[in-house]
């Protein structure tokens, strides 16, 4: 039987996607210090769309509860009053003012507007968790396809390379078949136009790889774009390193 090798990162990959289907937490995935791991990190930090769904999310959180406190309600009093001095038997009228504080007992109406209140509460903050988490989830799947893209590019432009290394390592010998008239000319040319043609291709990965880089530290990256993409180079030469020792 024979085994293929898989690229470690490949299996990380897929760690990774079973594990935010199960859970969507980045704290689960990988030991600290993976590259892969610091890529998702800093995706889930400073997206800004997961900035501004995780704003609102902590907005909410850092309301009030409105089933917490005392249930009492303060009320502040303003006006005239007549006044009477009853030693020198005089009257007049002056401002008065004064706070009262009002502490029912039992209340049906205001129990169910707490109730209320507090359900209302707990549905919001419940619903803005689960958006952020789905928003969340839905940024790194994205990024997770994205990468895997990239590997298989990184794969395809590896093997192009290393068809153009054995074609080159053939044109001396078809050259010297050419001369002693083993083969004829056309054949030489024909290796030579395919030469030409995986260099093409290999140029065409290339661009492809840098606009997906472009791509992916941009969309995802918010301010830290830069940061990314130089991890984004780090893990392509963490992956072909894997790939030359298999």
């Amino acid at each position: 039987m024979i085994r293929k090798k898989v690229p470690a990162i490949f299996l990380v990959l897929i760690g990774i996607t079973f594990s935010f289907a199960g859970w969507g937490k980045t704290e689960e995935l990988t030991a600290n210090g993976d590259i892969l791991q610091r890529i998702i990190n800093l995706v889930v930090e400073d997206n800004p769309t997961l900035q501004s769904q995780r704003s609102l999310l902590e907005q909410i959180q850092a309301l009030p509860n409105p089933g917490k406190g005392l249930d009492f309600e303060v009320s502040l009093r303003g006006g005239m009053a007549t006044y009477v001095d009853e030693d020198d038997r005089e009257i007049w009228a002056g401002p008065s003012a004064g706070v009262g504080l009002e502490i029912p007992l039992f209340s049906s109406s205001r129990l169910k507007d707490r109730i209320m209140a507090r359900l209302t509460y707990a549905k919001e903050l419940e619903k803005a968790k689960q958006d952020y988490l789905a928003l969340k989830n839905s940024i790194i799947s994205e990024l997770l396809s994205k990468l895997k893209k990239l590997f298989q590019l990184e794969n395809e432009k590896k093997k192009l390379e290393e068809l153009k290394s054995f074609l080159i390592s053939n044109t001396e010998t078809l050259r010297e078949q050419v001369e002693t008239g083993v083969i004829k000319a056309n054949d030489l040319w024909e290796l030579t136009e395919r030469i030409m043609d995986t260099e093409t291709n290999i140029y065409n990965r290339s661009s492809e790889l840098e606009l997906l880089k472009r791509e992916i530290a941009i969309n995802l990256g918010g301010e830290k774009s830069e940061e990314l993409r130089q991890m984004l180079e780090e893990i392509s030469v963490k992956y072909i390193e894997e790939k030359h020792l298999e």
